[in-house]
């Protein structure tokens, strides 16, 4: 009995700390870090953290894998103005970013500058899907 509260104390200690990992993020330099390890993304600053669909949180899980979305500096009205994108787009960006944790490491995806992030609004799941490969 005492071997089995061992190992089962062992196994909850190892799930609750890939389950409590996250990530820092330095928006004034787009630095990510985690423990002792950090990178900078490319992204312009000031970088924010995407909240998810309905501010559900920062990140989406998906079995081992957190995923985190990051948003560069917001668009200016003009570069909104060319793409038909409307006033109530302010504070939104045309750049973001991936950072994948899993096992307690974080990896950086590519920058992506094809659609417009606003980090307050919050994005779908299916949309951090698109990182699963990486």
């Amino acid at each position: 009995m005492k071997n089995k509260l061992i190992f089962s104390s062992a196994l909850l200690l190892l799930l609750c700390t890939n389950v409590h990992a996250a990530i820092l993020l330095d928006a004034q330099t787009c630095k990510v870090s985690m423990g002792n390890y950090s990178e900078t993304l490319q992204l312009s600053p000031p970088c924010s953290v995407v909240k998810t669909v309905n501010d559900e949180g920062d990140f989406v899980q998906f079995g081992e894998t957190k995923i985190y979305i990051i948003s560069g500096a917001p668009a200016k009205l003009a570069e909104l103005e060319k793409r038909a994108f409307k006033e109530s787009d302010r504070g939104c960006s045309l750049e973001y970013q991936g950072v994948i944790v899993v096992n307690n490491k974080f990896s950086l995806s590519k920058e992506k500058d094809r659609g417009l992030v606003c980090p307050y609004t919050g994005l779908d799941t299916k949309f951090y899907q698109q990182y699963l490969q990486y």
